[in-house]
This record gives C-alpha cells, sequence and structure tokens, in this order.
C-alpha cells in the first residue's frame, strides 16, 4: 500500500518545482517544501502508532468512502463537510492513512508558497511558517487541522486587505467545521476594526462595542453556563472527577479565569507536567514559541504599536477562551497552533501592507 502514496508525493513535488520554475519561489524554499513533502511517511506507525490520534481513521474512512462515490449523510456534520472539502483536493489515491496526511501536506505547501509569492511573506516569519515543528506535525496528518488553518488563515488576510465581506464568505465553513474558531476569527475581525483608523467602526468604536455588549448581556450567564458546560466535560474527558470540577458561574470569575488561563494555554505542557517524550518535546517546543512571540511581538511595536497591541489582545482573547476549557495536553497543542501561525504572520503582513517592512534577518538574503 506503500506505492500508492508515492503519487500523491510526486503532485506535491511537481508543485513546488513547477513554482521553482515560473520564480514564484526560490531554491532555497522549494528545497525545504520537497524535504517536508516526505514528512507524511515517517508519521503513523513510524514515529507513533496511528491510533496516537484515533480522528485519522475516521477522516480517512470517510474520504475513501466519497472517492468511491459512497455517499454517507449519516456522519457527524463537522466530519461531512471537512471531508467533503478535503475530497476535492487533486491527489490521486486514498488507500492508506498516510494518503490523507498527502493532502494535509499539499494544502500546507501551497499555502506556504502563495504567502511567500502573492503576501511577500519574508524573514522570520517565513522561517517560522517553515520550521514549527507543532505545524510540520500536523499538516503531515490525517486530519483537519490544516483545512481549518487554511480558511482562518485566508479570511484573516482578505480581512487586512479590507475585502471584508469575501473575508466572510470564506470563514462561513467554520461554522460547521470548527464553530469556536469562527466566533474567534468574528472576534479578530472586531478587534482589527476597533484599530483601524479611517473606518465607520474606528469613528463610533465606543458606542458599537457599548451597543455589542449591550447585545450580549442579557444572554451573557447562557454563554457562561454553555462554556462552563463544555469546559466540565472536556475535564471528565481527561480524566477528572466531577467532585473536583470547580465551576464558573459569574461574569467576573469567567473574565478572571479566561485572563489567568491564557498564558498557561500558550506554554502547556510545562516540562514538569510532560508525562512521556512527546509531551516534554513540546514543552521545549512551547518555550521557543513563547520567546519568538515575544520577540515578534517586539519587533513589531517598534515598528507600529498599535498592530502588536492589536495582535496581542487577539491572542489573549483566543487562547483565554481555548485555555478555559480544554485540559488536555495534546488537544491544547493542536488547537493553539492555527492562532500561534496567524499571530505571527498577520502581524508580518500588516508590517509590509502599511509600512513595507519585513521582520528580516539582515545577515541572510531570503
Amino acid at each position: 500500500m506503500f506505492f500508492y502514496d508515492i503519487p500523491n508525493l510526486l503532485v506535491i513535488l511537481i508543485v513546488i518545482l513547477v513554482s521553482f520554475r515560473m520564480g514564484l519561489i526560490p531554491l532555497w524554499l522549494s528545497f525545504f517544501l520537497s524535504l517536508f513533502a516526505f514528512i507524511p511517511f515517517i508519521l503513523n506507525d513510524v514515529l507513533f502508532p496511528a491510533s496516537y490520534m484515533p480522528d485519522q481513521f475516521q477522516y480517512f474512512g470517510t474520504v475513501q468512502e466519497l472517492r468511491y462515490l459512497d455517499f454517507d449523510f449519516t456522519n457527524n456534520v463537522k466530519i461531512w463537510l471537512s471531508t467533503w472539502m478535503l475530497a476535492f483536493i487533486p491527489l490521486p489515491y486514498v488507500e492508506t492513512i498516510n494518503s490523507l496526511g498527502f493532502f494535509s501536506r499539499f494544502l500546507a505547501t501551497v499555502t506556504v508558497i502563495w504567502l511567500y509569492s502573492f503576501k511577500k511573506l519574508r524573514g522570520w516569519p517565513l522561517l517560522f511558517i517553515l520550521f514549527y515543528p507543532s505545524f510540520l506535525l500536523y499538516s503531515s496528518l490525517a486530519l483537519r487541522d490544516t483545512l481549518v488553518f487554511v480558511v482562518m488563515i485566508l479570511s484573516v488576510i482578505l480581512f487586512l486587505e479590507n475585502r471584508r465581506l469575501l473575508a466572510l464568505l470564506v470563514a462561513l465553513p467554520l461554522t460547521i467545521i470548527k464553530t469556536q474558531n469562527f466566533f474567534l476569527i468574528i472576534v479578530f475581525y472586531i478587534v482589527h476594526l476597533y484599530f483601524s483608523r479611517g473606518s465607520l467602526f474606528y469613528r463610533y468604536r465606543h458606542l458599537l462595542i457599548i451597543l455589542i455588549l449591550a447585545g450580549i448581556a442579557p444572554s451573557i450567564i447562557s454563554i457562561i453556563e454553555l462554556v462552563d458546560f463544555s469546559r466540565r466535560a472536556l475535564f471528565m474527558e481527561d480524566g477528572g472527577l466531577y467532585k473536583d470540577y470547580v465551576h464558573i458561574k459569574t461574569f467576573s470569575e469567567f473574565v478572571v479565569s479566561a485572563l489567568q488561563s491564557a498564558p498557561y494555554f500558550l506554554m502547556k505542557p510545562l516540562p514538569w507536567e510532560a508525562t512521556n517524550l512527546f509531551q516534554f518535546i513540546q514543552s521545549i517546543e512551547n518555550i521557543f514559541i513563547f520567546i519568538f512571540l515575544v520577540f515578534m511581538f517586539l519587533k513589531t511595536s517598534q515598528v507600529d504599536k498599535k498592530i502588536a497591541i492589536k495582535w496581542l489582545v487577539y491572542i489573549v482573547a483566543a487562547f483565554g477562551i481555548y485555555g478555559l476549557v480544554v485540559f488536555n495536553f495534546g488537544t491544547a497543542v493542536r488547537y493553539k497552533f492555527p492562532f500561534i501561525l496567524i499571530a505571527v504572520v498577520g502581524m508580518a503582513y500588516e508590517l509590509y501592507l502599511k509600512h513595507g517592512v519585513f521582520i528580516s534577518i539582515k545577515e541572510t538574503k531570503l
């Protein structure tokens, strides 16, 4: 069955070669993208058993059925839409669980080429998205995470370019495949408009924020109860006992808990919390990610403080919400990498759009 995945690999390599020959990417970038195209071969049942991430089997099985025109509409709607979107990716075979890993790698490869050639992603942010270990991992597995990331980054970049209706339309699939991420994209829209001079929203931003808060005020307790319900379910799913769970009952408790959860969500698992080698490696990665984010915020603030503050507010909001409800260490790493990438790419792209500035490596010509 290994040989069925070689055509999938070849398609990715051809896309990279054509992009290089067309002058869209340089030689060094095409080399690393080609090297990373082989990663799906060395993950499932090589570095770890495929059962370590059992969701893969469901996505693989459903995409395979769709490719054989065996339509099963009884699946969970999230799985159903995600697999339909994955099934249309132009790779020939879905014969092994690794096959769908190549689908994810194809999406990641095309996204990096697009960001470099059309959105002028350069310097440290480019190297970050290229070598970010968690992105390399999850973009090489039979999961929907890469699809979710691609939809989010497309929506964010379109919104930064003031193509706001198109950005919203692009984000709409998230309402089904990752509902909470759709609402967090809406949070980004609001935060971005709040800091955007010249927009109608900016002119009346304080009034509009008051109106938004007034609009959700009657439902705030219901929202908190829903978050608390999900939080308790995930707490117990991760092995926690009902008697040990601490409920969130008031708005002040919700805000304080979210602010406290944000930095921990970024750093979990901490090195002393790791229970296996994989988690320990992730904890070391978190330390480097934290250092890099600090570096990015400092570099960005030297050029435009508002851009840095805006993205810091957004990261704290997103991580605060996720930090409240996610207890599992593996799930935390899996859920946070799209937001980290979006923040890094978003800051870099805004600096280029507004100031023509790259966060570059002076000693290296990219």
